[in-house]
């Protein structure tokens, strides 16, 4: 049976993926969640309900207590499974701009560092894997906000023949613009998943 890795399992995203993977694609999953919401926002932010909740309900999950800054219990959790892992989502993060400004260390090796060490375990146990990384619309900083949206009475919009009014694409600059130190954290980790993509060959996708 194939193996997924989610990281931040407890988290709003990383919970809605566990669930998918075990209940709707029959994967086994290990989930990577250490609670740091709770270090970061108080006891009531924290993840362990619905870890719990998880582990009681689909008997294809188990979770690890295992921070992504750990490059070595990282690459201890994918060599020991390195020959079924299909999936890596990876969705653990520091989350806000003004947890960041406070302790940009902290948010850094988080977000950036943290990836990485994902990424390299990946690389090394299982490179034939498909990785996926949770990036934020902060990784564009506040170029948004130069757009020329329309007050539409409900909502802010783009002009029907502007480039972007489907959707911002990726060919939008990040460069020269505010991004916040929990922006720039993102910007790290999401412009490394790329890379690896292109230097390594690992299937990689930025959400």
């Amino acid at each position: 049976m194939s193996t997924a890795i989610v990281t931040g399992s407890g988290g709003l995203i990383g919970s809605e993926s566990v669930s998918h993977l075990v209940r709707d694609k029959g994967f086994e999953v290990i989930g990577l969640e250490n609670d740091m919401r709770a270090q970061f926002f108080g006891p009531d932010a924290s993840t362990a309900r619905t870890t719990q909740r998880l582990v009681d309900e689909l008997d294809g999950f188990r979770s690890e207590e295992i921070d992504v800054r750990d490059a070595d219990a990282v690459n201890r959790v994918f060599r020991d499974h390195a020959t079924d892992i299909a999936i890596v989502i990876h969705t653990a993060a520091q989350p806000s701009h003004d947890w960041a400004a406070k302790d940009p260390q902290t948010d850094f090796t988080v977000n950036a560092n943290g990836t990485l060490n994902l990424l390299e375990a990946a690389r090394h146990n299982c490179p034939d894997a498909t990785f996926i990384f949770t990036s934020t619309n902060k990784v564009y900083g506040d170029r948004p906000n130069f757009l020329p949206l329309r007050d539409r009475g409900t909502r802010l919009e783009l002009p029907e023949d502007h480039e972007y009014f489907d959707g911002i694409s990726t060919s939008m600059s990040i460069d020269r613009c505010m991004h916040s130190l929990f922006g720039a954290s993102k910007v790290a980790a999401d412009v490394m998943v790329q890379e690896y993509g292109r230097y390594f060959g690992i299937s990689t996708f930025v959400v």
